[in-house]
């Protein structure tokens, strides 16, 4: 099956977008390849106790990147697409709301983890990562260069960053076997990146002084982002609440095992997302302009993504008992069949990639929060329930089964959002409309 068969529309011939996935599929693979060797390293040299403490801060302190992020990211590319004329003012508005909202979190949540625990290492280390994610506030300068499809310097650099800082971490962990550094390391990497969007932006733009903040346009956006950031908040809870509750019901080791598992299934979450972001103005267009056009697009956008993950999940089932023999080693064999059960959420998170897109380009926005919402309320519930008998697998039974709800089954509830089900359902039908389908992406009946 030709990708040109799938994805019809004249866009995909585009020179400059077939080049922006391209660099993005290389920056991508870089950051998975990279991604997973630093994680068996840490594992192998940290043992599953300490692991499982590493992933438990990281999770704790990605709960709150929601509320940083104010759930602007691709509403402010659509204005920025709408409103080109205001621009500068867009971005300067939406990074000020974005910093002046991360210092205020990151005071007080760190100042309720210290009421709670005290001086132990769960506050201070937690809140090392709240402060430094402050600084993310900088992408929205990185929406300026996606919006010119313009994107091939900031992919240079992030890749320099990740280098640079992989080699210092695969250092790091080799002269101190502590994971306390690591997490300094990242705070620095975090500070380091993203202070260069801003840097190459100005540079771009010949910016001399930042406009003022324009409340009327942050409230234009922000009335559409305030339900996306709690659907964001709500996906990051379904995401990383089962690792806080294993924490609490069981314990670290079993983190650092469960946590492994979910390791390997979740770098293959972002390959969906390379084409999807590089096509996402054109997508906002065609939706406009051509609707009939744009469905058919759609639904050969979830046939590929279903194609993709089925194969993925198929092969990671196979070869799960060797890959977490080869990479992990013995202290962490159980993650194989944590592992065989997780993948398949796969499925589900290669659509909801696209579906989230359909979201804003068609905004929706409740209904994205409702899925969401769903979905970590399934979670946690099936958590307390599955944890206690079966431990980390229940928890990946958990996860999987949130997933298709968010993703998938809450979708049929209500009349707008019931075309994507049906897309969804005839991609995992898919074999039953093969004879049917004209590969050449002229029709299909």
């Amino acid at each position: 099956m030709k990708l040109n068969a799938i994805f019809h529309f004249d866009v995909l011939k585009n020179r400059v977008i077939f080049t922006n996935s391209l660099l993005l599929l290389s920056e991508k693979i870089l950051l998975i390849s990279g991604g997973l060797l630093l994680s068996v390293l840490f594992a192998r040299l940290l043992g599953p106790e300490d692991f499982g403490r590493y992933n438990y801060v990281l999770s704790v302190a990605a709960l709150f990147i929601p509320i940083y992020s104010l759930g602007i990211g691709n509403i402010l590319l659509r204005e920025l697409s709408e409103q080109p004329a205001v621009a500068p003012y867009l971005l300067a508005s939406c990074f000020k709301a974005r910093f002046i909202t991360g210092v205020l979190v990151a005071i007080v949540v760190i100042t309720v983890l210290f009421y709670i625990y005290g001086y132990s290492w769960k506050p201070q280390l937690i809140g090392l990562l709240l402060f430094a994610n402050i600084f993310n506030a900088f992408e929205v300068y990185d929406k300026w260069f996606q919006h010119k499809s313009t994107i091939k310097k900031m992919v240079y650099w992030r890749s320099g960053c990740f280098i640079f800082f992989t080699l210092l971490k695969l250092l790091i962990i080799y002269w101190y076997e502590n994971y306390i550094p690591l997490l300094l390391l990242m705070s620095l990497e975090v500070l380091t990146k993203n202070s260069g969007y801003y840097l190459f932006y100005k540079k771009d733009t010949k910016e001399i002084v930042a406009p003022k903040f324009d409340k009327k346009l942050f409230l234009t956006i922000f009335s559409q982002s305030k339900y996306l950031i709690l659907s964001s908040l709500a996906s990051v809870i379904y995401l990383k609440i089962d690792i806080l509750m294993l924490e609490s019901m069981i314990d670290n080791t079993t983190v650092g095992t469960y946590s492994v598992a979910a390791k390997i299934s979740e770098v293959w979450y972002i390959l969906p997302q390379v084409v999807i972001t590089a096509l996402f103005p054109s997508l906002i267009s065609l939706a406009k302009n051509n609707n009939e056009h744009y469905l058919k697009t759609l639904q050969r956008g979830f046939d590929l993504l279903f194609i993709s993950a089925i194969i993925i999940s198929i092969l990671i089932y196979l070869f799960s008992p060797w890959l977490i023999q080869t990479l992990y080693g013995d202290d962490y064999s159980q993650a194989s069949a944590i592992l065989r059960v997780h993948i398949f959420s796969c499925i589900f998170i290669y659509m909801r990639i696209l579906l989230s897109h359909w979201f804003v380009s068609k905004k929706l926005a409740k209904f994205s929060l409702f899925s969401q919402v769903s979905g970590a309320v399934v979670n946690v519930i099936l958590n307390l329930l599955l944890i206690p008998y079966y431990g980390a697998l229940g928890a990946a039974i958990a996860t999987l089964i949130s997933y298709a709800v968010s993703a998938y089954f809450c979708l049929f509830f209500f009349k707008k959002t019931r075309v994507i089900a049906v897309m969804m359902t005839k991609s995992i039908l898919l074999i039953f409309r093969l004879h049917r389908i004209d590969f050449s992406g002229r029709s299909e009946t």
